[in-house]
């Protein structure tokens, strides 16, 4: 027959006290952290968005080059609807659209990322038009799109030849 040892009442379990103790460091140790948090949160935010319009440009621009006919890429407000037609700004879905001899065709659309907000270099307004590339790949104009969460930015930059780039803190976040 096995025989059980009594465990003394005063040695069973923990403490309220230090129970209390525990989570008030815990407490403390993740009041420390969470800023840091937000921070990384938002520059991922920030630089999923920028890198979201960096290959929409680049889907844009290749396509152009390949399909030998323009491509535009505009940000689009009715993403259902038969003839698609450029209208809002950057920051809402984005669609690449196909210039053909009978008329305009939807190739992609992207979707806007949560919690960020896309303006100019200066972050004053939002960037709004389209971006065009001949079939040749180069492109229509000059433009920043700056990217941001919280203060977090990062910017796609892309020139007259086309050519897009992925720059951190070029631009100015809205207050």
């Amino acid at each position: 027959m096995r025989t059980y040892r009594r465990v003394p009442l005063n040695q069973s379990g923990l403490t309220l006290l230090e129970c209390l103790v525990s989570i008030a460091i815990v407490a403390i140790m993740l009041a420390m952290a969470l800023p840091s948090f937000r921070d990384q949160l938002a520059t991922a935010r920030a630089q999923a968005g920028a890198l979201q319009l960096y290959a929409a440009m680049q889907f844009a621009r290749t396509k152009a080059q390949m399909e030998g006919m323009p491509v535009i890429l505009c940000p689009i407000n009715h993403i259902l609807a038969d003839r698609p037609s450029c209208a809002g700004h950057f920051g809402e879905h984005v669609a690449a659209i196909a210039v053909t001899p009978q008329g305009r065709e939807l190739m992609r659309v992207w979707q806007p990322v949560h919690g960020v907000t896309v303006t100019d270099r200066s972050g004053l307004r939002v960037v709004t038009g389209e971006l065009r590339w001949d079939k040749r790949g180069l492109g229509s104009r000059n433009v920043t799109l700056s990217v941001c969460a919280q203060a977090q930015n990062w910017s796609v930059v892309t020139n007259r030849l086309g050519r897009p780039r992925l720059v951190s803190q070029w631009g100015t976040c809205p207050a």
